[in-house]
């Protein structure tokens, strides 16, 4: 009985710490926030974003959840904050899933806690929390941690009988497939997360050739049926079909440099590239020291860091996808797991005890770093959206007034607003805000999607959208504004041109 209450006040010592961590990174992130999708969802409604979800987007878990809102009558923002609360739960959860599987070799619980996040909650997931339906980004994430849970088990069975090895890898596709159809971008998550384990538990290059043919199976199957569905149900195009080799390596080799020393402006560029690095130097270090199979585990070490390179941008690769944070989320996991697989896989042998011990000292140290780098880089995204959104709202009354003021001395109701581009559009499209192109921080006036229902959500109306005129087009374009300016608005008759500067 008294082991039984140790080991349980063990494991709420565990969920109390990585509950703060969870909130430390991502609780300033509970409050209302708009990203320019959440203003088409709420304006379309629920149901037909389950549509697009669906059909458009290939993503009917997600779609489900959608829909399940829809028939609850609740509002939007009701939603919001259901996705946010979820989210948390749902990472708290996969982060305490991983580091009970690193437990079973031999870590301290502080450091399976801690490279079990910075694994799972890496630099790049902070996208998805920055949109409405991040519990269903979250859902995938788990999806992708029980995933390995299942295929883990393939792995410690001794000699088994077919039917376990069977049961668990089709639990791991089961789960695989219900991730791919959730999020499709997440899903090399559970290649990168199983690699060490697949080394750790082969005794022999043919074993580790099997783990990792299991690990493929489990990728490919998946995979294959949502290739297979965006081809015969969904009509979206978010696969494509066109493979362009040359142009498709290219675009890989150059993005991921770029990717891996910008990190889209979420650190410090060079930060992630030279924490990467070194690394990997410990992990090469306590390679080349270790007990045996150095060879085994130098190329080990060769799979496990192209997975996280190719897996993670297999999109990129096949011509459909783009750089962009919430599509290569899982190369950003390549620093905790590299670290999880030295402290597993690398024993060393007696004679280089004290440079094995350093280099695997080196490894926890940049997790560490990388993580308190992070917490501040995550802080100034989540301080300049709230920003953002407050100046967008802001935007809002100010064109609402005009229109107000306009109505009042004309006796003209305006009903339909046509938008334009002055010479040079600004980014970002407020000052001393986060600057990097993409989806990150985006302003709801700088999207087609956005723009229209952004002004009817803050003005409680339902204006429509009108055809730009030439005329207005030209006068707009010959101009550059760097603020926001009563010029920007001309009334003609119940329309009004908003040029967006």
């Amino acid at each position: 009985m008294r082991e039984l209450l140790l080991k349980a006040d063990k494991e709420k010592r565990s969920i109390f710490k990585i509950t703060v961590l969870v909130l430390l990174f991502f609780g300033a992130n509970l409050f209302l926030s708009f990203a320019t999708d959440t203003y088409l969802t709420f304006a379309d409604g629920f149901s037909n974003a389950a549509e697009d979800m669906l059909l458009r987007n290939g993503r009917p878990v997600i779609a489900l959840i959608y829909w399940l809102h829809s028939l609850s009558g609740l509002s939007g923002i009701t939603f919001y904050f259901i996705s946010s609360g979820l989210s948390l739960l749902f990472l708290g959860i996969s982060v305490w899933l991983y580091q009970k599987l690193l437990g079973r070799y031999g870590l301290s619980e502080n450091l399976r806690i801690l490279l079990a996040f910075a694994s799972i909650a890496n630099i790049y997931i902070i996208e998805y929390f920055l949109f409405i339906e991040k519990c269903g980004f979250m859902l995938a994430v788990l999806l992708n941690v029980i995933a390995v849970w299942c295929v883990c088990a393939s792995f410690t069975a001794q000699n088994p009988p077919l039917p376990p090895i069977l049961s668990s890898l089709f639990r791991a596709i089961l789960a695989m497939t219900f991730a791919v159809f959730t999020y499709q971008g997440t899903v090399a998550l559970f290649v990168i997360l199983s690699i060490p384990f697949a080394f750790y538990h082969a005794k022999n290059f043919k074993q580790y050739v099997r783990n990792l043919a299991f690990i493929g199976v489990c990728y490919a199957i998946p995979v294959l049926l949502a290739f297979v569905a965006f081809k015969t149900v969904f009509s979206g195009t978010r696969l494509q079909t066109e493979f362009h080799l040359l142009a498709n390596l290219k675009e890989f080799f150059g993005g991921l440099w770029v990717c891996n020393m910008e990190t889209f402006d979420i650190l410090p560029h060079f930060a992630f590239l030279l924490l990467v690095s070194l690394v990997f130097l410990a992990a090469v270090v306590s390679t080349r020291n270790s007990e045996k199979n150095a060879h085994f585990k130098m190329l080990n070490l060769f799979v496990l860091f192209a997975s996280a390179c190719v897996f993670s941008a297999a999109t990129i690769l096949q011509g459909s996808g783009w750089w962009a944070p919430r599509t290569v989320y899982p190369l950003a996991s390549v620093v905790g797991v590299l670290t999880i697989n030295t402290l597993v896989n690398h024993r060393s042998s007696p004679g280089a005890a004290a440079l094995a011990h350093t280099a695997k000292v080196l490894s926890v140290a940049a997790v560490a770093t990388l993580l308190v780098v992070q917490y501040f880089g995550f802080h100034k995204l989540y301080i300049d959206k709230y920003k953002l959104n407050a100046l967008d709202e802001n935007r809002c009354y100010y064109v609402g007034q005009a229109i107000a003021e306009y109505e009042a001395t004309s006796g003209i109701e305006v009903r339909k607003i046509a938008f334009y581009a002055d010479a040079e559009s600004a980014v970002p499209t407020y000052p001393n805000l986060y600057s990097h192109s993409g989806d990150l921080i985006c302003s709801s006036f700088n999207q087609d999607w956005s723009d229209l229902n952004a002004l009817n959500y803050y003005l409680g109306d339902n204006y429509s959208r009108a055809e730009p005129s030439e005329t207005y087009r030209t006068y707009f374009a010959g101009r550059n504004w760097d603020a926001l300016s009563a010029q920007q608005l001309i009334f003609d008759g119940d329309t009004l041109h908003l040029c967006i500067y």
